[in-house]
Parts: C-alpha cells; sequence; structure tokens
C-alpha cells in the first residue's frame, strides 16, 4: 500500500536538489501531511528562509490551513548565503528548523497566529524562544546533525557580516546547545522541555 504523500506547491523554485532535499526534508513530519506546504523563492530583505501561515481563506481553520517556507533571492542576502550553493547538509537543517517553526503553528487557532505574529514582531524574547522552539522540534524530527551543521556553516562563514552572526547569537541555539539537546535526546528517548510561548 503506497505510503501517503506531502502536497507540496513550488513557487519560482527552479532548482531540482532544493525541491528534493525539500522533500525528503518535510517527508519526516507526517503531521503536515494534511497541510499543503509551499517552498517559494522571493526577495526577502531581511531574512534568508522563513516559514509562515499562506494567508487564504483556509487560514481561518487550523485543520485546512497552508503555509510556506520562503527562501531569499534578494541580492544583499544571496551576496552572503546563496542556498542553492549550500552542502545538502546544511539546507536540510535549515529546511528542518523552518519545518519546526510550521509544527510549532499547527496548534494554534487564527486568533493565536496573529497574537504569535505580533510576539514575534515587537519582542526580542519572544522571538528567541520561538526560534528555539523550532530547533528543537527539529532535532526531535531527527535532524540534529543537521542543524548543528546549518549552525557551524553561518557562524563560520567568512563573509557573513557581524550584525548577521550577532542576531544568530542572540536568537538562535548554539552548535553546542543543540549538540546538548541531541545528547539528552539519546540518552533519555524524548526530548527536554522546551519553552512553552
Amino acid at each position: 500500500m503506497p505510503q501517503p504523500r506531502h502536497t507540496i506547491v513550488y513557487q519560482h523554485v527552479s532548482s531540482p536538489h532544493l525541491r528534493e532535499w525539500f522533500a525528503e526534508t518535510l517527508a519526516a513530519y507526517p503531521e503536515l501531511l494534511p497541510h499543503p506546504i509551499y517552498l517559494r523563492k522571493l526577495p526577502t530583505k531581511y531574512s534568508t528562509m522563513r516559514a509562515q501561515p499562506v494567508f487564504n481563506l483556509q487560514f481561518w481553520r487550523r485543520a485546512t490551513r497552508h503555509y510556506r517556507v520562503d527562501f531569499s533571492s534578494h541580492l544583499e542576502v544571496t551576496e552572503h548565503v546563496r542556498v542553492r550553493e549550500l552542502p545538502k547538509e546544511v539546507v536540510v537543517g535549515w529546511f528542518a528548523h523552518e519545518l519546526g517553526h510550521i509544527v510549532d503553528y499547527l496548534h494554534r487557532p487564527w486568533r493565536g497566529m496573529i497574537a504569535f505574529g505580533l510576539g514575534y514582531a515587537l519582542w526580542s524574547r519572544y522571538m528567541r524562544e520561538a526560534e528555539r522552539r523550532a530547533d528543537t522540534i527539529a532535532v526531535d524530527h531527527g535532524f540534529g546533525s543537521e542543524v548543528i551543521a546549518t549552525k557551524q556553516y553561518l557562524m563560520e562563514h567568512a563573509t557573513l557580516p557581524d550584525h548577521y552572526k550577532k542576531r544568530l547569537r542572540k536568537y538562535y541555539l548554539s552548535a553546542d546547545e543543540i549538540e546538548a539537546l541531541v545528547t539528552a535526546y539519546e540518552a533519555h528517548g524524548e526530548m527536554p522541555d522546551i519553552v512553552e510561548i
């Protein structure tokens, strides 16, 4: 009997390997099967990759909501990070983190999604906890080594500007913290408690 497959919509993504890596990563998130997932390339100026609900008629019901992962084609971003040129492990770790955000969104009603967006935009503590939850969810889905590879690549990448690295240190788990999560998971068979927001 064939396994159910995720519904993926690619928008402006011409790279075959990015499409393949995204589908492979998404396959590890069975809770997202009921939701169409979009991978979209567009000129976002301030982030390399982000995950959001799609604002359409389905947005108002959790059960039918669509989600998307955007990655940037903006020159100021791609000058430093060209997603299509990154090693597979780094890209998969990044996709796993963004899909972690989407898993975090699943239980939120539409009012909760709007409150989440406001909290993320306005309070740095809220943003930090959201990013750490996404990392933790990615590790819980088996992507610990890939998320570590992503962190290490971004922090050690010579051309990234200092303000970008400072932002990574402030809001995201470090590679060492991810390693500690992986170790705890392997030792106890479950993730340590993660912060509720």
